[in-house]
């Protein structure tokens, strides 16, 4: 079959580029012919088909002149590049359909009007919340609260409340661009979405997404074989922003000195996580910035209990497959689809979300389990993986929703 398979990063930034890689990778092993497109970017990889990327667009939470923002603005509804681009990509690999994942803003919405009028099938995997929320987390802005308050279609929310960036204009930017998606109909050009959890299919329901368009395949990970010896410390893995939860686990490590912690990762607010290991003495408590490959493995070596505090809804944490792979303890928050990974006491722990007193008990939990009980843990961890988180299921299922859209 011939696939083509669309992402704005071309290059391994968080989650989402995780599963399209390695969709990439999966489909070829079985066959298929996979043709790429993406945005040109300085930290892209390698791909045969880069001659046909977009051409880039700045970040939007950084800070422009008028000209730019104006570009940025223009793009997130029309791109002559894109257009142009994907259109002359499609000539050249003819695909039987067109798999897409994080596709907003800088790959426009000229993304999906191009495939639709091409009558390339287009199925989506919703890696977030971008299809129901403007600022792709249903956290508000003002207060840094979980938020449903846009539910249905009142977007100018989003602009009231600064929810991107704490910014009006790129507020207004985003509920622009929510409001074009809706009144253009640009969602029903997919013919089916693709969600990585069983709470992703609910809340896209519940915000009136028909359901008959709605497939599960869960996030795939390849357990490995063999896994290094727990280690005996705390360990923050992702992006140092509130929604991640950051900022709660700041809040109890200064109850939990007897422990060594490791913070990787970068963000918004890691100058304010350097400030309050600095004031609160905090001498047992390391940052190491982002890590990736070998660094990563080797962190993950070191730890015994991996923390996901989320204040927003999880989807299918990447992070925790991995950590659970692994044979890690994780501590999670009880939010989105974080319960269908982690049973709690079994595959890991649970915590009452933004909860620091929650949270420290269940770090404290699995840190005082014995070897023999954490092994235990570990064990059914790395069981429940393998069993409902295969890559070869995950394959097979694509393959039956890639015919069922084909023309």
């Amino acid at each position: 079959m011939r696939i083509l398979q669309i992402n704005k990063y071309f290059f391994h930034r968080g989650g989402a580029e995780a599963v399209f890689f390695s969709t990439i990778d999966s489909l070829r092993a079985r066959g298929h012919e996979v043709a790429e497109f993406s945005m040109n970017k300085k930290e892209n990889l390698p791909s045969e088909y880069s001659a046909y990327f977009a051409s880039e667009l700045p970040e939007f939470s950084e800070r422009h002149d008028l000209f730019t923002s104006a570009k940025i603005f223009r793009r997130l509804f029309y791109s002559r590049d894109v257009e142009n681009k994907l259109n002359a990509l499609v000539s050249a690999v003819d695909p039987e359909v067109a798999h897409l994942h994080n596709a907003y803003h800088h790959l426009s919405a000229s993304t999906f009007r191009t495939l639709y009028k091409r009558r390339i099938p287009i199925v989506l995997t919703v890696h977030d919340v971008q299809p129901m929320c403007p600022n792709h987390r249903m956290i508000r802005g003002l207060d840094d609260t979980l938020c449903e308050r846009c539910r249905p279609h009142k977007y100018y929310k989003c602009f009231l409340n600064k929810c991107v960036h704490y910014s009006r204009s790129n507020s207004l930017a985003a509920a622009m661009e929510a409001y074009y998606y809706y009144l253009k109909n640009i969602w029903e050009m997919v013919d089916l979405f693709i969600c990585p959890s069983q709470f992703m299919m609910d809340k896209m329901t519940e915000w009136g997404f028909p359901r008959k368009k709605m497939r599960l395949a869960r996030n795939p990970y390849i357990v490995p074989e063999l896994y290094p010896p727990l280690g005996n410390k705390i360990v923050y893995i992702g992006r140092m922003h509130i929604e991640k939860g950051i900022k709660i686990f700041m809040s109890v490590l200064p109850h939990l000195r007897e422990y060594q912690a490791v913070i990787a990762g970068n963000g918004p607010e890691a100058n304010w996580v350097e400030t309050m290991i600095r004031q609160c003495s905090l001498s047992n408590v390391e940052m190491r910035g982002w890590v990736n490959g070998e660094a990563l493995r080797k962190l993950i070596a070191e730890a015994r209990a991996i923390v996901v505090p989320s204040l927003f809804y999880e989807n299918c944490s990447m992070t925790i497959l991995e950590s659970m792979s692994n044979g890690r303890l994780v501590v999670a928050a009880d939010r989105g689809g974080n319960r269908e990974l982690i049973i709690n006491g079994e595959t890991g722990f649970l915590v009452q979300p933004e909860s620091p007193e929650a949270l420290a008990a269940g770090i404290r939990e699995a840190m005082s389990l014995s070897d023999i009980e954490a092994e235990v843990i570990s064990r059914r961890a790395r069981e429940y993986v393998a069993q409902n988180h295969s890559s070869a299921e995950y394959i097979k299922k694509l393959e039956e929703i890639y015919n069922e859209v084909r023309r």
